[in-house]
């Protein structure tokens, strides 16, 4: 907001002379009749369809910082484009701006999973950028200065624009995770197929997987399509996303045994554990709730890894979150998930959290007919 109107006093507009601000509203009221306004787009537990949009009408939107914007609220944006559009002849447009990282922004706009630039349709433009095309020769000494003190990977992404950038991983956890093979638009949503949600009850993020998990003549599949996330979340608003996404009735729900640790908001009057919380308020059966004791980290990998090298494993481009912690999430040297910084994006884990669950629940036949433990 304040680069906004600092842009403004350039471009020769004055407040009360040209426009008004009302802070109450969020909205500048230019004495044209043209408005402006600002919206927080955070995903709110109240408003898993964003819904605040739904009764607005705007000419064209900017998204800033897009990457940590959920997809599908600059969806329901981009439906909001429609103001005198047919009066003068306008085209809906929305402009998004933001660093390179892994994000669904990165897969819609400028490379695909093996790490090749997308060819755009000619609805969409994308232009790439670095500190180096700023025009302000002093801001580019100083920031660059700033930047270089980064480690190898954040210099990468901001101070060279490089979206292939990876951060370096000693001791994976995954470590026989492919993403130019295993990273796929064949992870999709099939209806009437059996969806297994797996979950982890954090509170920042509290978390799902959606997945296809089948045995057919070509062998074993498991194809991660979608993943939740709700930040302070409730047992009511997990729900209200999975119902939006998937019949229920085609649904299983696992995660780990430990899912009683009440880290999550639940209702005071429900005191059962966490799974039955869930199971209650998506009211599902006794049978579509399967959990089970998950071995030790180190057994774990052992057990994820041979997954990964033996069965038809892919995550679909949008499972960002799935994506980063297959890539970046590491081991200690006793063979433990490091967690203990959850500032660090190699240590939250918890999208990887919900493959092990997974694997460890509907895999289980699979390790027996191998002679894995």
């Amino acid at each position: 907001m304040k680069t906004y109107f600092e842009l403004l006093a350039e471009m020769g507009y004055r407040s009360d002379e040209h426009y008004r601000y009302n802070a109450q509203e969020h909205t500048i009221y230019f004495h044209n009749g043209s408005e402006q306004h600002f919206r927080h787009m955070a995903h709110q537990p109240s408003d898993p369809d964003y819904n605040r949009f739904g009764s607005t009408e705007y000419t064209d939107a900017f998204v800033d910082e897009a990457p940590e914007v959920a997809e599908r609220a600059c969806q329901v944006l981009l439906s909001r484009l429609r103001y005198k559009h047919r009066e003068y002849g306008i085209t809906p447009e929305i402009l998004y701006t933001g660093n390179p990282g892994e994000s669904w922004v990165k897969y819609e706009f400028v490379m695909d999973s093996k790490g090749e630039l997308i060819k755009l349709p000619p609805h969409r433009g994308c232009v790439l950028f670095t500190i180096m095309d700023n025009p302000d020769e002093e801001l580019r000494e100083s920031y660059t200065r700033t930047l270089n003190m980064l480690d190898d990977y954040d210099r990468a992404r901001l101070l060279y624009g490089d979206w292939s950038a990876r951060p370096n991983v000693d001791r994976p956890f995954a470590f026989a995770f492919d993403a130019s093979t295993q990273v796929s638009d064949r992870a999709i949503h099939q209806s009437g197929m059996l969806t297994i949600v797996s979950i982890d009850f954090n509170v920042q993020p509290f978390c799902a997987s959606l997945k296809h998990i089948w045995q057919d003549g070509d062998g074993w599949h498991n194809h991660t399509w979608a993943e939740i996330s709700v930040d302070n979340g409730s047992i009511e608003e997990m729900a209200n996303r999975i119902r939006s996404m998937v019949d229920v009735r085609m649904i299983e729900i696992t995660g780990d045994a430990m899912g009683n640790n009440r880290r999550v908001k639940i209702k005071e009057s429900d005191n059962a554990n966490l799974f039955i919380s869930l199971r209650h308020e998506l009211k599902l059966h006794t049978s579509q709730i399967r959990v089970k004791s998950n071995p030790f980290h180190k057994q774990s990998r052992e057990n994820f890894n041979f997954m990964l090298q033996n069965v038809d494993f892919c995550v679909h481009p949008s499972c960002t979150g799935t994506i980063r912690d297959l890539r970046t999430v590491e081991i200690d040297t006793d063979g433990k998930i490091i967690k203990t910084n959850r500032s660090k994006e190699s240590e939250l884990a918890d999208f990887l959290d919900n493959e092990r669950y997974a694997e460890n629940v509907y895999f289980e036949k699979f390790r027996k007919l191998h002679g894995r433990k």
